[in-house]
């Protein structure tokens, strides 16, 4: 999954020859993409600085991504720019918080992919605990592993108290009636916790 992050500074404009000389400074190799972009060696990232444009870093997570690493060069970035750490979608973001996000991310790809071979070797039993772990996690609401978009998820009733407007529904699925039970993505880092029991319970997954 890609995330973008932008480095919205107030401060002078900054060129493509600013950002070459922090990634040498910081000892990150990279190489020039065309005029205004430069592709990181070693890290799934492009850094993009277009004319009057924020500084983004397009980052493609992977489940083996070294995310201090990156974290830590996002954040040197931001100090040099002289500006706020943004996620595209959540808006500014600490070190930890950005961590988190990404960290539960790369475990939902590593849960995924453990659930695939658990499936290729006949292991049923899996699937059953990782519902009873999820259920224990948020006592009162449905969670459960949706095979088909590979997160956690809530299941909700259209109409209910608790549930989704037909509105808010609408943006899930198309036609939605009360009554109907969709699939919410949870919110949280339900996947860290997810992969750290599974590691646990069944380490030849991981």
């Amino acid at each position: 999954m890609a995330f973008t992050i932008t480095f919205i500074t107030v401060n002078e404009p900054v060129s493509i020859d600013n950002v070459q000389g922090w990634l040498t400074e910081l000892g990150e190799p990279f190489e020039p993409v065309g005029t205004t972009t430069l592709q990181l060696r070693p890290l799934p990232v492009q850094i993009v600085l277009a004319e009057d444009r924020p500084i983004k870093a397009h980052i493609d997570v992977t489940s083996t991504l070294p995310l201090q690493r990156l974290i830590d060069l996002l954040f040197a970035i931001s100090l040099k720019a002289g500006a706020d750490v943004q996620l595209v979608g959540t808006g500014s973001v600490t070190r930890a918080a950005l961590w988190l996000r990404l960290a539960d991310e790369q475990d939902r790809q590593r849960l995924e992919n453990a659930l695939a071979i658990a499936s290729e070797r006949g292991n049923d039993a899996i699937p059953q605990q990782l519902w009873e772990v999820l259920a224990a996690m948020s006592p009162g609401q449905d969670l459960r592993w949706d095979q088909h978009t590979a997160h956690i998820v809530v299941m909700k009733e259209v109409g209910a108290t608790l549930g989704l407007t037909i509105e808010d529904a609408s943006w899930l699925t198309e036609n939605p009636h009360i009554g109907d039970v969709i699939p919410v993505p949870a919110v949280g880092q339900p996947h860290l916790i997810a992969w750290r029991w599974l590691t646990e319970a069944y380490p030849g997954l991981d």
